[in-house]
């Protein structure tokens, strides 16, 4: 502690330097904001094929936004269709836009050489019954009625299996060629659809607004033509997210910043008070931002949210420096309040480092960004307010007169036996609620997207056939020949399903790409078929025979040749199923993706049928991130119990006796508050928990403070002015549209109020105020 006036000129340029350094440094490196919701969960532990399938599965959706233009006209839909093609091209340098049908059928033409090894699963088992009898009358049938659209060349595939094969491919597909654009099936009314692919980062702000500003006009100007347009993406997610974290840092910082400007003008009547007062504050905010930017390269949306009520806690350490310099001369305030800022301090930051222990980055993030924080304005005031204030001793606060006359008329615990049956009561009936109260581990409370939204995302994917990306199958294996048999091993299972109306469908690679068993399976299929029906089909269609023997030669030809998977890769066709395949070069992986919602039902039958395969694997990232979570949840309350355990000792060990009146206001808060919160909901998470820590370390300081200036009036207003600035900055993170900070915020707000009003009952008798180093009165 710095007691010369020189001394401390000296250390307030030193902290002055260190701050414009760091401040510096991390204005060179950039401020990179994050929007992602997924940053804010805890890596993977899964195994590192599982890991990369789910990565794979999300970045397929992160880089798409796909929009749909439907009207009651088809002619209108068309010309939707035009109008937005002639907007979009505003987006070419962040977008590659896809809207029309390609010009050739090349990649479909891919298959031709292997008509006769890539059978559907309907050609497959027409040739398993009577001798390929039902593949015979087809064919014939197509040959006879000369409106069917279906032909066939003779001598190649007579037996029209290729044409089979398009068939099936296409049933699967939910779009087609329509006048040259892509139409949906499974839309009532005209509907097309448009694909974007992402050239930048979507959770990029500057992307986010570069593509919002073309979109959102463009809806008002189709629905202004009777044309509808529906949109899914993830940019789409990223930018709700960012802008409900921007209007919320706005609501809950700037809310508690007015809030502080209005108490302290109120209570200093003058403008230096709240300059002293905000300057901390504003040093702690920098320094806060500068350490995250440069320890993670990137600061969330959300960290910055919830640092907003940074400023309710940082401010609590000028207030006490204001109020003790009006009654104490400034060579002594720092001397006197060295020990309760410093224990403050440590409770303080041990309550946010409680968010470190959890394993999510986001919320690592928000311990460094409010333990930086609190650090930095500790130091602003124990370096430079004693160089800036120049003022000495001018008497007592009017507000700390009348505060000291409200709580004279409270009642203290130690005098009053009903107050304190009361308590115990209400406490043990808390213990009980809290001990039969059920945790609620969702990771859905991590959702931040509009529920509109939300409902326009599912309308786009269910026109499009699709699932959630979160819920697959992963078939491993050590080669393609073994994942792609196990695959054709368990489809009759998931077909089943699909019977029974539990599965809408799947996807698997296999349906396009046979295992080389397979294939020469129904190369057998097809052999047998020639050799029953051909000479019927020869003789009908009247053939030579030189062109029966080329037809022969050219079945022969043809069913020897297999599609192996690197040839396959090599197709254009391939393109769209390279989300389907895993790899991490040892082993090989293939992912079968669900079509259609996945009821608990269904969710349980794919987990049974999982479990039957070894080498197959049920994944739902929402389960396996809501399993993390009460995985954690227990975890970090040993943790953080461990921590106080920790505080509690040395607030023991300071004050012996007296550390009930420090330790049982913040505890007694926390116990009716959860037990409150339990009674009005379905459940407690994580973040409920991690809440109730900060209302501790925050209630530690109060009683710490109190206890160490003797519960002096000016102490109770500095401490009663820090907890109202903290209800303003914490208790408007209820207000949240945001669940995480939601549920920081319903505990934190009911909790310090709660603390307040029983410190104020556990208090001890005021020693008196001391003016100029003279008591000036005692209660």
């Amino acid at each position: 502690m710095i007691s010369s006036r020189s001394g401390r000129k000296v250390a307030a340029w030193v902290w002055l330097l260190v701050v414009l350094t760091l401040g510096f440094t991390a204005l060179r490196q950039g401020a990179v904001i994050d929007t992602s919701l997924m940053a804010l969960l805890p890596a993977s532990e899964q195994q590192p094929l599982i890991k990369r399938a789910t990565e794979q599965q999300a970045a397929a959706y992160a880089d798409k936004l796909l929009l749909v233009i439907s009207a009651e006209d088809e002619l209108l839909a068309r010309t939707g269709v035009q109008l937005a093609v002639d907007r979009l091209k505003a987006l070419d340098t962040q977008t590659r836009l896809t809207w029309q049908a390609p010009d050739s059928e090349t990649a479909v033409d891919e298959l031709y050489p292997y008509r006769f090894t890539l059978l559907s699963q309907e050609t497959r088992t027409r040739l398993s019954t009577g001798n390929g009898s039902l593949q015979y009358q087809l064919a014939l049938q197509r040959l006879l009625n000369p409106i069917s659209g279906f032909g066939s060349d003779p001598l190649q595939d007579p037996f029209g299996l290729y044409t089979d094969l398009m068939l099936s491919l296409q049933s699967d597909v939910p779009v087609y060629f329509d006048s040259g654009l892509l139409r949906l099936k499974a839309s009532e009314q005209p509907a097309y659809l448009l694909s974007l692919q992402l050239l930048e980062d979507p959770f990029s702000l500057s992307v986010q607004h570069t593509v919002n500003a073309v979109l959102e006009p463009l809806m008002l100007e189709l629905a202004q033509q009777g044309i509808s347009l529906h949109r899914s993406g993830l940019l789409l997610h990223a930018a709700a997210g960012a802008e409900q974290a921007r209007t919320e840092m706005s609501t809950i910082g700037l809310g508690s910043l007015l809030g502080i400007i209005l108490l302290i003008t109120f209570v200093f009547r003058s403008p230096l008070p709240l300059v002293l007062v905000l300057l901390p504050v504003a040093t702690g905010a920098l320094m806060a931002v500068a350490a995250t930017q440069l320890l993670f390269g990137r600061v969330h949306m959300i960290t910055v949210a919830f640092g907003a009520g940074l400023v309710g806690v940082a401010v609590d350490y000028a207030l006490h420096f204001l109020c003790e310099a009006r009654v104490l001369p400034l060579d002594r305030i720092i001397r006197k309040l060295f020990a309760g800022l410093l224990l403050g301090l440590i409770s303080s930051v041990l309550a946010y480092a409680g968010l470190a222990l959890a394993p999510f980055p986001g919320l690592r993030q928000m311990a460094v960004f409010c333990a930086v924080g609190l650090i930095a304005a500790w130091l602003t005031v124990l370096f430079w307010l004693p160089v800036l204030s120049c003022k000495n001793a001018t008497g007592q606060l009017p507000a700390a007169v009348w505060l000291n006359r409200w709580r004279s008329s409270c009642p203290r615990i130690s005098q009053s036996s009903w107050l304190a049956g009361l308590l115990l009561v209400l406490s043990l009936g808390s213990i009980v609620v809290i001990w039969q109260g059920e945790a609620r581990d969702d990771v859905t409370l991590l959702q931040t997207s509009p529920h509109a939204l939300l409902q326009e995302d599912r309308r786009v994917q269910s026109l499009l056939g699709n699932g959630s990306s979160a819920a697959f199958l992963l078939v491993t294996g050590k080669n393609f020949e073994q994942v792609l048999q196990t695959e054709e091993r368990i489809q009759s299972s998931l077909m089943r399903l699909r019977d029974e109306a539990s599965l809408q469908g799947f996807k698997a690679l296999s349906q396009v790409l046979p295992s080389q068993q397979r294939q020469m399976q129904s190369a057998q299929r097809v052999r047998a078929l020639y050799a029953s029906q051909w000479p019927r089909m020869a003789n009908l269609l009247k053939l030579s025979p030189q062109q029966r023997a080329t037809a022969l030669e050219n079945m022969q030809q043809a069913a020897g040749t297999v599609l192996t998977p690197r040839e396959w890769q090599q197709l254009l066709l391939s393109k769209a199923w390279s989300q389907h395949i895993i790899s991490d070069g040892a082993d090989v992986a293939t992912v079968i993706q669900l079509q259609g919602d996945v009821s608990q039902s269904l969710k349980q039958s794919l987990i049974n049928l999982a479990e039957q395969e070894p080498a197959v694997y049920f994944v739902d990232r929402v389960s396996d991130m809501s399993d993390l979570l009460a995985r954690y949840r227990a975890e970090i309350t040993s943790w953080l119990l461990l921590a106080y355990g920790c505080v509690v000792l040395m607030l023991v060990l300071r004050y012996r006796q007296r550390c009930w009146r420090i330790l049982l206001p913040p505890l007694l808060a926390s116990l009716m508050t959860f037990a409150g919160f339990q009674l009005l909901t379905d459940g407690y998470n994580l973040f409920n928990l991690i809440a109730l820590m900060l209302v501790l370390g925050v209630g530690l300081d109060m009683g710490i403070f109190l206890n160490e200036t003797g519960d002096s009036d000016h102490t109770w207003l500095a401490v009663s002015l820090s907890a109202l600035s903290s209800l303003l900055a914490f208790g408007l993170l209820a207000l949240s549209q945001t669940p995480v900070l939601y549920h920081f915020g319903v505990i934190i707000l009911p909790g310090l109020l709660l603390t307040w009003l029983l410190a104020t009952l556990m208090r001890n008798p005021s020693t008196g105020e001391t003016t100029n180093g003279r008591v000036t009165g005692t209660l």
